[in-house]
C-alpha cells in the first residue's frame, strides 16, 4: 500500500473527470467510482438521436480516458453510502475504498418544478442505446 494520501472520486462525468486529470502530477493515488464503464459526453447525445453520430462517437471508456495517468485507477461500481467518520466509500460489489480526500461529482437531477407528471414525456437523454427497432429496420434511439 501507498504512503501516498488516496483521493476518491465518485463519478465520472465532466467535473469528475477534470479533478481527476488536475491531480495528475500531484503526490496521490488517485480512484475514480462510476457505476459505468464509460464517460458520455451529453451535449452530442441529440445528433446520436438523428443518427448524425454514432454512439460510439460520443461515449469513450474511462479507463482510456485516464490511461497515461500513472496515479489513477478506475473502478467499476455503485457508491452506496459514505461514511464519513471512517473516511469510507462503501460500495454495491464490496470493494470499498478509504480516502483521506473525497471529491463527490455525481452529476444532477432534471428538475420539473412541482410537475412531477413532465418527467415521463420528457424522458431525460442520457444513456445510449437501441431500444427498439421500426418495421424498416432502422435503429429507434431511446433515452432511459
Amino acid at each position: 500500500m501507498s504512503e501516498r494520501p488516496h483521493v476518491v472520486i465518485v463519478g465520472a462525468g465532466f467535473g469528475g473527470l477534470e479533478a481527476a486529470r488536475a491531480l495528475a502530477q500531484s503526490p496521490v493515488d488517485v480512484t475514480v467510482i462510476d457505476r459505468h464503464n464509460y464517460h458520455l459526453f451529453q451535449p452530442l447525445l441529440y445528433q446520436v438521436a438523428t443518427a448524425a453520430l454514432s454512439p460510439a462517437d460520443i461515449a469513450q471508456p474511462i479507463r482510456a480516458i485516464l490511461r497515461h495517468q500513472q496515479n489513477a485507477t478506475v473502478l467499476l461500481d455503485e457508491v452506496i453510502g459514505i461514511d464519513a467518520a471512517a473516511r469510507q466509500v462503501e460500495t454495491r460489489f464490496g470493494a470499498n475504498q478509504s480516502y483521506e480526500h473525497l471529491v463527490l461529482a455525481t452529476g444532477s437531477q432534471y428538475a420539473y418544478y412541482g410537475h412531477d407528471d413532465w418527467s415521463r414525456p420528457a424522458r431525460p437523454a442520457n444513456c445510449c442505446q437501441v431500444s427498439q427497432r421500426s418495421p424498416s429496420s432502422k435503429a429507434v434511439m431511446s433515452a432511459s
